[in-house]
């Protein structure tokens, strides 16, 4: 089952374990892991893990565009990139496990130029016919439309492929416009789009809703260790994530998606596809790497999710 996960602006991920991290001050890393990266590639791990056939696309550049090729092909994951002039982007999570922060800096990205626009827009409809789903993840590197997921979310409509969105700012706007099959925001991210602060469960599940209505799609919030909250237009749903004691919650929302997208490819029904979800993004918070959860965890943890139906 092959599933396409779209990767526009790839990184080099590199994790920093730093105990008692503060500002202005040297450190000297405890442990540290790079890889190559980026939403969608995290999407990609996980979804091999739980049995697909990943296909990771988008554009690489310079010596951080081989290295994060390259390492997703040593992983066996199939990857159709466009090359392009300048330097993949590199994003530094710094972990304090003593007081349990995280510090992420990301990079913006090389600007992307028309004709790679082009190319990859070409190679996108090449592959959709050989592909069950599609994710689409993370920001849009300089220079690209805002109106590029929407683009992709038409065409894959046009196939009769579902799509999976989870991105921000003007990207979800449009994007959510375009009616995808799902969308999975995070809190900040949904109230962003909702142009409001959504202070309770109540709030987030009423604003779900209420784009699920508007916009015929199925909304995902997720929330983190709370787990996250599911809408529909006629239904909302609470989604309670096993309790585990966290090492890293980068890529948590990544494999979300990916579990997501593999129940859904697979035919499954939601309430499944909630619980895969959640177990995913739980699997992935017990290890330090994003995507590098293990099959046997997600199992275990599955049977624990609790899925309710609630008000909004």
């Amino acid at each position: 089952m092959k599933i396409l996960c779209v990767n526009l602006n790839a990184a080099i991920d590199k994790t920093l374990v730093v105990e008692n991290f503060s500002l202005g001050a040297i450190h000297r890393p405890r442990a540290v892991i790079a890889q190559g990266g980026g939403k969608g590639a995290n999407v990609a791990r996980v979804v091999k893990t739980l049995g697909g056939e990943p296909i990771v696309t988008g554009f690489v550049g310079g010596p951080a565009g081989r290295f994060i090729e390259t390492q997703l092909r040593r992983e066996k994951i199939a990857t159709a990139f466009v090359r392009v002039p300048g330097e993949s982007r590199t994003c530094l999570s710094i972990l304090d496990p003593t007081h349990h922060t995280l510090t992420e800096i990301y990079e913006r990205g090389a600007p992307i130029a028309r004709a790679a626009l082009r190319e990859l827009r070409a190679r996108y409809r090449a592959l959709l016919p050989r592909c069950a789903l599609v994710t689409l993840s993370g920001s849009l590197p300089p220079n690209v439309p805002a109106t590029f997921y929407a683009d992709l979310i038409a065409r894959a409509k046009k196939n009769a492929v579902p799509v999976l969105l989870d991105s921000s700012g003007d990207a979800l706007r449009h994007g959510i416009a375009a009616r995808p099959f799902l969308v999975k925001p995070n809190r900040a991210e949904l109230g962003a789009f909702a142009q409001r602060e959504l202070a309770t469960d109540r709030d987030i599940a009423r604003a779900a809703q209420h784009i699920a209505r508007v916009h015929q799609t199925i909304v995902v919030v997720s929330l983190g260790a709370d787990g996250a909250i599911a809408a529909r237009a006629e239904n909302v749903w609470r989604i309670a994530a096993p309790k585990i004691e966290t090492v890293s919650a980068v890529g948590s929302g990544d494999a979300m998606l990916a579990g997501l997208a593999m129940s859904i490819a697979r035919g499954a029904t939601l309430i499944d596809a909630f619980a895969l979800g959640a177990a995913a993004g739980a699997a992935n918070a017990l290890e330090l790497g994003a995507g590098k959860l293990k099959r046997a965890r997600v199992r275990a943890l599955l049977r624990q999710v609790q899925i309710e139906k609630m008000e909004a």
